[in-house]
Parts: C-alpha cells; sequence; structure tokens
C-alpha cells in the first residue's frame, strides 16, 4: 500500500511540475493523452470496479444507489472546479488572461477529487468478510497513474494563470500529490482497523465507484463535444480502453 501511494504521489508531483522545467506541450497531444486515459478508466470501470463492488454487495439496488450518489457528488464537484480536472474547456481557459475560478475553489475541488482518486484504490477489508479479487490487481493502479499525469499538468497550468509565483504553485501540487495518497493510507487503515462496517465499508466503495465512472465517462463524452467523429480520439480511447482489458486479464 505504502508503495502505491508513493507512486501515485510522484506521478501527481511529476506530472505538474514537469510544466515549471521543459515546454509545455501542444493542447491537441494533451487532449489526446486524455481521451487515452479516459478509454483505459472507461473500461477498469466496467471490467474491475463496478464487477467487484455488485460482487460484494448483498443488496445490488443498494449498490446502484451509492452508485448514483457517487456520481451525482462528481457532477457537483465540477461546478466548482469547472471540470478543468478532465480536461473541460482548458484550452479556452487557457486562452483567457485570468481563467473563471478562484485558486481556493480550485484547489478545494482537486484536492477532493483526488483524495476519491486515492479511496478508490482501498477495496472493503476482507475482515468484514469481502474478497477482493486477485488478478488484474496493478490494473487500477496503473490507471490511477495515468490520470494523475495530465490532471496534475492541467493543475499546475490553469495555477499558473492564476498566480504569479512559482513558489505557490510548487505548494498547491504537493498538496495535491498528497491527496490520493491520503486516500488510499486512511481508507485503509479504517478498514484494516476495522474502524468502518461492513457496510459502511462498501457504502463508500459505491459512493467512490459512482465518482470514477462519472470522471471517465466524462472524459470520454468531451473528446468529442459536437459528436462528429475522429479518427485520432477514437484510436486513443480504443487504445486506451486495449490496454485496460490486457492489464485486467493478462497481467
Amino acid at each position: 500500500m505504502l508503495f502505491q501511494a508513493l507512486l501515485i504521489f510522484l506521478a501527481a508531483a511529476l506530472g505538474g511540475s514537469s510544466l515549471l522545467i521543459i515546454r509545455k506541450p501542444k493542447p491537441a497531444y494533451l487532449k489526446l493523452f486524455l481521451i487515452f486515459s479516459g478509454g483505459y478508466l472507461f473500461a477498469i470501470t466496467f471490467l474491475h470496479i463496478l464487477p467487484d463492488l455488485f460482487a460484494l454487495h448483498t443488496d445490488a439496488r443498494l449498490a446502484g444507489l451509492y452508485i448514483l450518489v457517487g456520481f451525482f457528488l462528481q457532477l457537483l464537484l465540477e461546478f466548482f472546479s469547472k471540470g478543468i480536472e478532465h480536461g473541460h474547456e482548458y484550452e479556452a481557459q487557457l486562452a483567457e488572461h485570468r481563467p473563471s475560478v478562484s485558486p481556493l475553489t480550485l484547489m478545494a475541488a482537486f484536492f477532493l477529487h483526488a483524495f476519491l482518486d486515492g479511496v478508490i484504490l482501498s477495496s472493503p477489508s476482507p475482515a468484514h468478510g469481502h474478497h477482493h479479487h486477485g488478478h488484474g490487481a496493478n490494473g487500477l493502479l496503473i490507471g490511477i497513474l495515468l490520470h494523475k499525469i495530465p490532471e496534475s499538468f492541467v493543475l499546475a497550468s490553469i495555477l499558473g494563470k492564476l498566480t504569479n509565483r512559482k513558489r505557490t504553485v510548487i505548494v498547491c501540487l504537493l498538496i495535491f500529490a498528497l491527496a490520493s495518497p491520503m486516500g488510499l493510507l486512511g481508507i485503509g487503515h479504517f478498514n484494516q482497523q476495522q474502524l468502518l462496517s461492513g457496510h459502511g465499508s462498501l457504502a463508500l466503495w459505491g459512493i467512490v465507484s459512482g465518482s470514477f465512472m462519472h470522471i471517465a465517462s466524462t472524459i470520454l463524452a468531451e473528446a468529442s463535444p459536437c459528436h462528429r467523429p475522429n479518427v485520432r480520439k477514437f484510436i486513443a480511447s480504443l487504445l486506451g480502453a486495449g490496454l485496460a482489458v490486457i492489464c485486467e486479464f493478462v497481467l
């Protein structure tokens, strides 16, 4: 668990700090990478997250309710983050002299979003009578890592527009990079110490699953906002989904 937390921290920290060191990529390339990661996340949601949740939960309708809550919770967060963490309006925000979101609001939304990303890696504890399947266990971690890199890059880009202080951007990136490890280690500790009941653990897992489903579907939906077919974007999403299949069934 500590190794997973370290990998997530490094992915978020290095992804954002690269903007301060190297030349930023073209928005079109970043968009393709986001779509690739979106295809991966979308596939891993249906291959790994949802099957686990419904296999562990005795009441499928209640599990569906928790997923619905998580879905709309993530939708609510986007009122504050403007959906920037998914690449939504990224080019438009950077084109403006000052993006239409405050640094505090943006950081709060990004932090909670990243915290939930960490929670999704902390499966319900076997101590509560639930067992997480072993195959493809690294597939979800890879998805989080793929998501963290462009997400932290976008955060650094927008923060760079909001403030001219490089030190402030670095501090914000470090806080953001710590959010997912905190979610992973914090909820993992709660599960190990049985501080959450079996039902409470599954309820939290369901809510975060719904949030994750929204993240994955939103990235792909916004790949073609005018519903115009784009071969490059389709291939990028298909490659991402294909990698998820390999990670889940082969690795």
